[in-house]
């Protein structure tokens, strides 16, 4: 499979495509027939330098958000651009095409226009045609490009893969985790919790039947279910540690539990079941767990239930097979901080 950039010639009623000579005899040996497959190019691909494809055809985003206009001033607060690693110039000049080519002439250099509340990659010709007179495409252009990059930064957050279509509520998990929910649209939080617009009455003895007026603003029910959502605080100077003797204790979180058992097993690599859940293993051996007291919830794994049987059955031989417990409490760990499920 191949990427290509596409010259339309309208007059001729032809599709130009410009392989280049290498492409062109690699391509014609695993040719088939005479006949191709012509598409537009995925949103997912816009990065994907032309050439030859050497990696699965992913999935493209959810229509429902790259097109959500709304979430253009969500992803542009300086506060929300500090959760994605402000990456986008990064991420805009893997683009290796300029996207405001119309066909007729592109220069070799490219470099970055800015325009609509967000960028697009173009060449230095059409760079200098946007600035004198900014069209409606190249602003719809440019605002999809933050939409599409902040949406798979998102999702690689999430660990789901960039080239995951998120969903709303996974976006507003996002954006609870990373403490910038209040920024979120009220009408796009409004969609996600079903909530019913208020109308006003027209006219004389005008009614309509409506419960807006007794729900709970969406936003609010972001901020109430925020609230359980627990942080690791560090206390630098703690009373114990000006004690003799201080009582040892036993870190807990619930919170980071639930974490852990939403996890693939640290083994197998696939998710729990109903049949076959994932369950937090706590760190055995190496200093913990002794006298029938569990480990720091801080020290724990995700394990399918089958797996974690195997484990209690003979820990040394699972070790002697899988390794130590240790690098996977690290990963977990890593993992967690990578998320900003604990600061």
């Amino acid at each position: 499979m191949l990427v290509l950039q596409a010259f339309p010639l309208r007059e001729l009623g032809l599709l130009m495509l410009k392989p280049g000579t290498k492409l062109l005899e690699s391509f014609v040996e695993e040719l088939g027939s005479n006949r191709v497959v012509v598409m537009p190019l995925p949103e997912s691909f816009v990065n994907v330098p032309s050439g030859k494809l050497n990696q699965p055809f992913p999935a493209t985003q959810s229509s429902s958000l790259v097109d959500d206009a709304r979430l253009i001033k969500f992803f542009n607060h300086p506060e929300v651009r500090k959760r994605l690693e402000n990456g986008f110039s990064f991420w805009l000049n893997q683009i290796q095409h300029c996207q405001l080519g119309d066909g007729t002439y592109c220069d070799k250099n490219l470099t970055i226009t800015e325009c609509g509340g967000g960028a697009v990659r173009s060449c230095w010709h059409h760079d200098n045609e946007a600035r004198r007179s900014q069209s409606k495409t190249s602003e719809q252009l440019a605002r999809r490009n933050v939409l599409l990059w902040a949406l798979s930064v998102v999702a690689s957050q999430l660990g789901l893969g960039s080239k995951h279509a998120l969903t709303s509520a996974e976006l507003c998990w996002w954006a609870v985790r990373n403490e910038v929910y209040p920024n979120l649209p009220d009408v796009f939080l409004d969609d996600i919790f079903k909530r019913e617009e208020a109308h006003k009455r027209v006219g004389l003895g005008a009614k309509r039947s409506t419960n807006a007026r007794y729900e709970e603003p969406a936003a609010d029910v972001v901020e109430r279910l925020a609230k359980p959502v627990k942080k690791l605080v560090v206390d630098a100077e703690p009373p114990a540690m000006f004690m003799a003797r201080p009582k040892a204790n036993t870190w807990k979180s619930e919170a980071y539990l639930k974490f852990v058992r939403s996890l693939p097993c640290c083994v197998t690599g696939r998710k729990g079941s109903d049949s076959d859940p994932v369950v937090a293993h706590h760190l055995i051996g190496h200093g913990e767990g002794k006298m029938g007291g569990k480990a720091h919830d801080m020290f724990t794994m995700p394990m399918l239930a089958s797996e974690h049987q195997k484990f209690h059955h003979d820990p040394k031989a699972w070790e002697q097979q899988h390794g130590s417990q240790l690098e996977y409490v690290k990963a977990t760990i890593k993992k967690a901080l990578n998320m900003r499920v604990m600061e």
